[in-house]
């Protein structure tokens, strides 16, 4: 076994609190018993009280075990149920002070459970907990099972009430949490690239018009694919950490024209990496990532950094590839001749079926409304 690393999220602190209060509760009892017993207050069986010390004892054990290790490589939420109803079934199987109603934990476990934000961590072992409870009843007891089933029956429609009630309650406080917590994290990263710009631009000789003509043809190729749900923040982050990612490439780059070295071009390459290397850790960003890592990958292969090919590549990284050789071609640069709108529009159409999938081509030929190398219409303003 393994120990496991402590993640400081709602869920694993439940986790660990659940083991830590009940042996806490234990430990607390069996204290109270001693003293109570020492203080000739109450008379209690010294096997009771030892009962109750190994209880006691077995709850601390599963709490260190529960915190410190973990079953290599399977660690969830399921593991610290099942650790928990073994637990408290433990506890009602040797019941030490025959307490009658000690079955009765397993209609207050689902409505804890609950509080994980985990449908079906409570629907798994709520399940669990109402059968060891429906079979505590029938055990010895048909007769008064049969009298008393009305009671039962209120008592577990009673617990999945509150079960039900505590998962909505934190399902939709939770997800207003996330939700502006999110907000507040794209809120924060692009303000953090924005402070970036001014720097990208002195060391790039580089307009940062670049960004908005960016985002502008993205959203009008995205409107060639309706199924592709994409927010407006993520194309202005996208395009924004695409302008700053250029941070990562030697100055001398931007002012010479002689072909790169195996080296200075693995620096280049790793402009890819920007948006991994800033973001990893945030899944509302994981989309915005994903299209810069891949967005010098090649329809046929040929790209990089991993290779992929044809539908591997995720959309949203093909047409910032498109975009990106577009405004390269037609944006002046101090090495090189720009090119004419119509030439790099001819271009990237030679390109297709290699470079770039046929569909995202004909796509941006719509986005820039180019019908000929020689007609151009309501091309956006500012392309170049």
């Amino acid at each position: 076994m393994k120990p496991r690393k402590r993640s400081r999220n709602h869920a694993s602190y439940l986790a660990d609190s659940m083991f830590f209060w009940i042996s806490i509760l234990v430990s607390a009892d069996a204290g109270m018993a001693v003293l109570l017993q020492a203080l000739g207050i109450i008379t209690i069986q010294w096997t009771a009280i030892v009962g109750l010390a190994v209880c006691a004892a077995v709850s601390w054990t599963v709490y260190v075990l529960h915190k410190r290790y973990v079953l290599p490589e399977a660690y969830s939420l399921h593991a610290s149920a099942f650790l928990g109803a073994s637990l408290l079934l433990f506890f009602c199987l040797y019941n030490p002070q025959n307490f009658s109603g000690l079955w009765t934990v397993f209609i207050l476990y689902p409505i804890y459970l609950s509080f994980f934000y985990d449908k079906a961590l409570v629907i798994v072992w709520g399940a669990i907990s109402y059968l060891l409870y429906a079979l505590s009843l029938g055990v010895g007891q048909s007769g008064e099972f049969t009298m008393d089933i009305f009671f039962h029956l209120t008592l577990a429609a009673a617990s999945g009430l509150c079960t039900w009630l505590g998962f909505t309650t934190l399902q939709n406080r939770m997800g207003d949490a996330k939700e502006a917590t999110d907000a507040h994290n794209r809120e924060y990263a692009i303000t953090l690239l924005n402070t970036l710009v001014p720097i990208v631009e002195r060391k790039t000789q580089t307009s940062s018009r670049e960004i908005e003509q960016m985002s502008r043809l993205i959203k009008r190729m995205l409107r060639e694919f309706p199924d592709e749900d994409v927010n407006d923040w993520e194309i202005k982050l996208l395009s924004l950490l695409h302008y700053v990612s250029r941070i990562k490439f030697p100055d001398y780059v931007f002012e010479t024209d002689e072909k790169l070295t195996t080296f200075e071009y693995q620096i280049v390459q790793e402009h890819c990496q920007f948006g991994y290397e800033m973001f990893r850790d945030d899944p509302a960003f994981s989309r915005v990532v994903q299209a810069l890592q891949e967005h010098h990958e090649r329809f046929d292969g040929t790209g990089y950094p991993k290779k992929l090919k044809g539908c591997d590549i995720v959309l949203l990284a093909q047409i910032l590839g498109i975009i990106e050789s577009f405004l390269a071609m037609t944006t002046t640069r101090a090495y090189r001749q720009t090119a004419t709108i119509e030439e790099a529009f001819a271009e990237i159409c030679t390109m297709a079926g290699t470079a770039y999938d046929e569909t995202v081509v004909k796509a941006f030929a719509k986005s820039v409304q180019i019908h000929s190398p020689t007609k151009v219409s309501h091309v956006p303003s500012r392309v170049g």
